[in-house]
């Protein structure tokens, strides 16, 4: 049986075998760098059902450095000289997995981060099952699910360590009962368009979507309490691109804020805000221009204590202002929940609706608990719901609202059926109302991590049979969002992943990130025709929305308690889904697998299959080379005055991607005018800047969808400098920052950056507006033939002095393309380790891992100096007959640098021959020397 990384992208694609004579030579040179004090103890260990745990002592190097895990297979290493291996016994039945759901933990750790220890392990037959082998941490994990009983080799691979031992430890963890197999539905034809980025800059968790009347797509999300920022984007384009709505390109009102938030339309076309503060307070805004100004209430709530707001609108019976009712639903932290309401506003005069809220309850309180999902209002039995999760069942909290009434409202608890697992989980339920008035709740069972759905044709007072809705190969689930369409048909989405298990307790990306991305999550999508009468006979049509994995590991969901234990709450607590005037889905949910983990929002909209509405969608599908409409450049988009005037150099009218050869990628972006490149009011510089995704290498060694970019900058109206990069990641043991993302907290990215890494050859042709930049392959992650890059965006920003944040001016539709060209090259590659002597008397240990396709990572260590390096990204590696040069960038004593190593292997043995050379930019270190210990072989 194989581990569930096996089934998701690679985490580092292997380096290759090395021929028997490398092998044999650099052992030979390897062995005599170690100083070994003791092999693992005890060299062997079992887990069984009655003993499920073990461990073990692992072996203590005085120095050594073995690259690769194929120079010590245990039949040639005699005494666990160049590795330490321990002999793992899973003694289970043959059919244990037959019984039973789960697997075997495997992990090592250690003391200090400036070693490195990688973990392989291997089946009885010799083939290696699992790996991690990551960077600048202090351990490493592999989860083998249903593993087969069997002896299994624990190979521990000492990379670059001084004077350091570690501790090892295996645990069998199962629950009874084997995996129940999940049925499969078909898609009905349903698709996704390339997912559009909402904010290139700023991360968000809990994006939340609303459409308005006028079809504007509406999102907000909240940037962190201790930003004081949430957001409201906005998309006047059917979501081909978003806009911050702000003339600060900032939250819309003034701070404080960055909790929770909400935001949705009445009637009118005027724009609700809600912004939670901590838990002290809630302040309410009202825009009545569609966001250019916002009026704001910071009292706006008679409550304090408070936490995880909805809105829900009632627009009236009639189409005029007077009848609206805003709904604010809160969880009072001591009390229970709130209900209170507002009238809608009237225009800019109104100093009330939307702005000051009263109890719109008979009693202080409808119900007890936190966990109660967005309250939905039906204009058809004129109900208002608030579902919550109540142990084994979802229990609907309703309230009946006559018309023009707004408060003394009775509201009524009505329980839903029993979850089958008997567990209702995840932090949220939620609820729909379709358009004849049905109301459906959704709700994820924590014990079987199943997506279920139940109807009730009465307002809640009798209810269907439960219909699970997810289907193989989404195994296990969280967080599910639902919206009513036409009668009897919703739309349901969720996060889901093949491996099971329980997502709390999968790999945290902060704690290891190769063992994280053996968990790949997507956002799904599915639209239920539902029986009523019969559920099971439900049609269910069901689809990946996320066209590549949107997250990796545990989604922590104990809410502020993950900070404790660092869980991965990356995204918060939830992701929604809306439907347009036509029925097509747009759902926004949030993507970690750049290589920052930054929760980055996109928006997915359907263009293909049926309908919410039950009449079928039919959209264009952006492709390459994709257009963009002119006149849509302004700056501010946003403003008291209203929009700023059309930005002609930086009004993106094209985006192209070719390859004009094997080695090159060529990026062509058109605007409406180049004659005059004088930046916008307030801004230094413009910036036009084209972004993608694809399946590379983070800066741990794991896999990732890595953001790359290229583009081109005009400062001052000058002529346009041109350049390409990707940005690397904060220190995942020091929590340095990298140059790619700005953090608040170790390793939690905030604002995206895009740093001028490499410097590329382009061109401008004014006349034409078009900007031509020729990216070389090497420079961007090095790309194959087949590879895709995933949601192409071409971006034009101003630049403000030093600020980081740019300004949002203009965004082209988003569009995947699939390379045509480039290949793997020979497949070259250079390992090797040992020491050369330092300016102050001491020795350089290294370590070097690194081949063609920019693979590998690099560890130094000169005590003397003191300088404790090593690498995150690699982004050049340059073969020159017998002389390597890598490049890239990485972290020397918890700071990040820019670094330049240059080996050359002259002679066999490599002492006395071969050259090692490191220079890192940061630090002005630099040491270069013949090697006085160990090997470096060039194959």
């Amino acid at each position: 049986m194989s581990s569930p990384r096996s089934r998701g992208p690679s985490r580092r694609r292997r380096l290759g075998v090395l021929s028997l004579s490398t092998l044999a030579a650099v052992a030979l040179v390897m062995s005599t760098m170690t100083g070994l004090a003791a092999a693992a103890d005890p060299s062997s260990g079992v887990v069984s059902e009655s003993s499920p745990n073990t461990s073990w002592q692992g072996a203590s190097y005085l120095a050594q450095s073995t690259p690769v895990p194929e120079l010590c297979p245990p039949d040639t290493d005699v005494g666990n000289v160049q590795c330490d291996h321990f002999f793992l016994t899973i003694d289970v039945a043959a059919d244990f997995w037959d019984r039973h759901s789960g697997g075997v933990t495997i992990r090592i750790e250690w003391p200090d981060s400036g070693n490195d220890f990688d973990l392989y392990v291997y089946n009885s037959d010799g083939f290696q099952v699992d790996s991690s082998a990551a960077g600048g941490t202090t351990s490493e994990e592999v989860f083998l699910e249903l593993p087969v009983p069997g002896v299994y080799e624990v190979r521990v691979v000492p990379f670059l360590v001084v004077n350091s031992a570690y501790t090892g430890s295996a645990v069998l963890s199962f629950t009874p009962g084997p995996p129940v197999p999940n049925p499969t539905h078909g898609t009905g034809g349903i698709a996704f368009a390339p997912s559009t980025i909402v904010d290139a800059q700023r991360t968000e968790g809990e994006p939340i979507v609303h459409v308005d009347q006028a079809g504007n797509i509406w999102e907000s999300g909240p940037w962190g309490t201790s930003t004081t920022q949430s957001f409201v984007h906005k998309s006047t384009d059917a979501g081909n691109s978003f806009h911050v709505v702000s003339p600060i390109d900032a939250r819309p009102d003034s701070p404080p804020g960055g909790g929770d938030t909400d935001v949705v339309t009445d009637d009118q076309g005027f724009a609700y805000f809600v912004d939670l503060e901590a838990l002290a307070e809630l302040g309410t805004a009202v825009s009545n221009d569609g966001g250019n100004t916002w009026r704001k209430n910071t009292a706006g709530v008679p409550s304090t204590a408070v936490d995880r707001q909805w809105f829900a609108m009632d627009n009236g019976p009639t189409s005029g202002a007077d009848d609206n009712t805003v709904f604010l639903t809160v969880h009072q932290v001591p009390l229970g929940m709130e209900v209170f309401s507002s009238p809608g506003s009237t225009g800019l005069g109104d100093p009330t609706g939307g702005l000051v809220f009263v109890n719109a309850a008979d009693a202080v309180t409808v119900g007890d608990g936190a966990t109660c999902g967005q309250t939905k209002f039906d204009p058809v039995l004129r109900n208002l719901y608030l579902p919550c999760v109540r142990d084994d069942h979802v229990e609907v909290i309703r309230g009946h609202v006559p018309a023009g009434v707004r408060t003394g409202i009775s509201f009524k608890a009505l329980a839903a059926p029993t979850s089958p697992g008997g567990v209702v989980g995840d932090l949220f339920a939620n609820a729909a109302v379709d358009r004849a008035g049905n109301l459906y709740v959704a709700w994820v069972d924590a014990s079987n991590h199943n997506v279920y759905v139940s109807g009730s044709k009465d307002g809640g007072d009798t209810w269907s049979k439960v219909l699970q809705v997810n289907g193989h190969p989404s195994n296990t689930n969280v967080w599910p969002w639902i919206v009513g369409g036409a009668s009897g048909i919703v739309d349901v989405v969720w996060y889901g992943t093949e491996v099971r298990g329980d997502p709390d307790a999968f790999p945290s990306w902060f704690a290891n990130r190769p063992a994280a991305a053996g968990f790949p999550w997507y956002a799904y999508f599915a639209q239920v025709r539902f029986d009523f009468k019969s559920p099971p006979r439900s049609t269910i049509y069901q689809v990946r929305a996320s066209e590549h994995p949107m997250h990796f590991g545990q989604i922590c969901q104990g809410g502020i308690g993950c900070t404790l234990s660092n869980g991965d709450r990356s995204m918060a607590d939830f992701f929604a889904v809306t439907v347009d005037a036509a029925g097509a889905a747009i759902i926004v949910y949030d993507d970690t697998t750049n290589q920052h983990h930054g929760a980055a929002d996109f928006a997915a909209k359907q263009v293909a299959g049926p309908g919410a509405f039950g009449t079928p969608i039919s959209r264009t599908v952006p492709t390459n080379p994709v257009a963009d409409p002119a006149g849509d450049a302004q700056f501010p988009h946003y403003a008291p005055s209203g929009p700023g005037v059309n930005q002609p150099a930086a009004d993106l009218t094209t985006l192209q991607l070719s390859q004009p050869n094997a080695d090159t990628l060529r990026v062509r972006m058109r605007v409406a005018n180049a004659e005059s490149l004088v930046p916008t009011s307030g801004a230094g510089a413009f910036v036009w800047l084209t972004r993608w995704q694809f399946l590379s290498v983070g800066d741990g060694g794991e896999a990732s969808y890595r953001l790359f970019y290229a583009g081109a900058k005009s400062v001052g109206g000058a002529d346009p400098t041109f350049f390409s990069g990707t940005g690397t990641s904060a220190d995942p043991t020091t929590g340095a920052m990298g140059n790619g993302c700005i953090t608040n907290t170790p390793q939690n990215c905030k604002l995206i950056l895009y740093p001028e890494e490499q410097t590329e050859t382009g061109s401008l042709d004014r006349s034409r507006g078009d900007f031509v930049i020729n990216v070389p392959l090497a420079h961007i992650g090095l790309p194959i033939a087949g590879d895709t890059l995933f949601s192409v965006t071409a971006l034009s920003l101003g630049q403000v002095g030093v600020d980081p944040s740019f300004q949002d001016i203009d965004a082209t539709p988003a569009f995947d393309f699939v390379l045509t060209k480039g290949g793997a090259g020979v497949g070259k590659r250079v390992t090797g380790g040992g020491s050369i002597a330092t300016d102050s008397g001491g020795e350089g240990r290294f370590t070097v891992l690194a081949d063609s396709r920019l693979h590998g990572k690099i560890a130094y260590v000169d005590k003397s100096s003191p300088a404790v390096f090593r690498s995150a990204h690699l982004s050049s590696v340059v073969f020159d007959g017998t002389k390597v040069t890598i490049m890239g960038t990485g972290f020397v004593n918890g700071m990040f640098t820019q670094f330049r190593v240059v080996v050359e292997d002259l002679s066999e043995p490599g002492v006395g021959g071969d050259t090692f050379s490191i220079e890192l930019m940061a630090t002005g270190y630099h040491q270069s020397g013949k090697l006085i210990r160990g090997n470096i072989q060039v194959h």
